[in-house]
């Protein structure tokens, strides 16, 4: 006969759930240090704009699904962007949380208390011109970026080069740059007496989305996290050849954002100007890293080292090809295409050479 089974003592429950965290954190360091900034991070929130969700709560929740529409048609469009496939969606919107979470909450501080500085150093005119420009690039594109390295450190697999690490970076800044709209529509209903609470908010989502979006921190950081996709890119180059390209990555985001920021062209057009460089350079990169990721990809599938079909470059393709087959076989064929697009992405990586084979990268049988 079985003997009935005894319920531990609570100490000894204390115990066993203090050694499972510790064996956890052991195993994912990143992911608990992920998760603990962002909870520390939208406590900040909380703290600074909770008085003012509590008195307009209409015009709050009005920003708040304003803006999560933005965040949706955001994702959405970058996904198409991303080449060969959409992003895998828990490693998106790891991003999207962390930039709305734990870098839009630690910038409230950091800002603060740089400006703050600015101003005790160089005098408050100055300051009032200057602060932001030399505050933002320096704390936001930090905090983003520290995001994106843990990121990419969870999910190893995923960030396999630059191309990677710029839709990483740009869906992290995109959760950045949606809170950050909702906290200047609150603080613009603040400004406005409170009185016409819907009309600020429609007003500053139009100026933060519709006039500045484009230009603003999903591009900052798109380039930012290029560097981190060099730095942990699965080639066989040396890391000491990547720090310098890595390191040139965010001082690029660092000039984009000072540039937006900046007191200079301080008119409609030069706002235009702005906005369009910065566009510009996040989508410089994005072409030149797409080119660069299908060119290394066709030329992996159209070599004698794999019998997978070109028809796995592109999603059309795909399509077609699908449509091709019984539809009783297709979510076999779907499945089998996405273990090869795995494959694919990861040769548009280290790919180099048609008549040299990758160790480590053959196809799955």
């Amino acid at each position: 006969m079985t003997a009935p089974a005894t319920t531990p003592p609570p100490a000894a429950r204390l115990r066993l759930l203090v050694n499972a965290v510790r064996g956890s954190w052991r195993r994912r360091p990143a992911g608990w240090a992920f998760a603990a900034v962002c909870l520390l991070g939208l406590a900040l929130l909380l703290d600074d704009f909770g008085p003012l969700v509590r008195v307009f709560p209409g015009s709050a929740l009005l920003a708040l699904v304003l803006l999560a529409l933005t965040v949706s048609v955001g994702t959405a469009l970058l996904g198409r962007v991303r080449p060969f496939r959409a992003p895998p969606p828990g490693w998106a919107w790891s991003g999207v949380l962390w930039g709305a979470t734990a870098a839009a909450g630690c910038a409230l501080v950091a800002n603060t208390g740089l400006q703050g500085i600015w101003s005790k150093s160089a005098g408050i005119g100055f300051a009032a011109r200057w602060a932001a420009a030399l505050t933002a690039p320096l704390n936001e594109e930090l905090l983003k970026l520290c995001g994106v390295v843990l990121i990419a450190l969870v999910a190893r697999p995923l960030v396999r080069g630059p191309l990677d690490g710029f839709f990483l970076g740009a869906f992290t800044g995109l959760g950045f740059q949606v809170m950050e709209n909702w906290t200047y529509a609150m603080n613009a209903i603040l400004l406005g007496g409170g009185v016409h609470g819907t009309v600020e908010v429609s007003q500053s989502f139009v100026t933060r989305v519709m006039v500045t979006g484009l230009g603003s921190h999903w591009a900052m950081t798109a380039v930012a996290g290029t560097g981190v996709g060099i730095l942990l890119s699965h080639g066989d180059r040396p890391v000491r050849r990547r720090i310098a390209p890595a390191a040139a990555c965010v001082l690029t985001a660092m000039g984009m954002h000072w540039l937006f920021d900046a007191p200079l062209l301080d008119s409609p057009a030069g706002l235009g100007v702005r906005v369009g460089v910065n566009f510009l350079i996040a989508l410089g990169f994005a072409v030149v890293l797409r080119h660069r990721a299908r060119h290394r990809a066709r030329a992996f599938l159209l070599s004698p080292r794999t019998p997978l079909s070109v028809d796995l470059l592109t999603r059309r393709s795909r399509t077609r090809a699908l449509r091709g087959l019984p539809p009783a076989h297709r979510p076999a064929a779907t499945a089998r295409a996405s273990a090869y697009l795995a494959v694919v992405e990861e040769q548009a990586v280290v790919w180099r050479d048609p008549d040299r084979a990758v160790p480590g990268h053959a196809p799955p049988a």
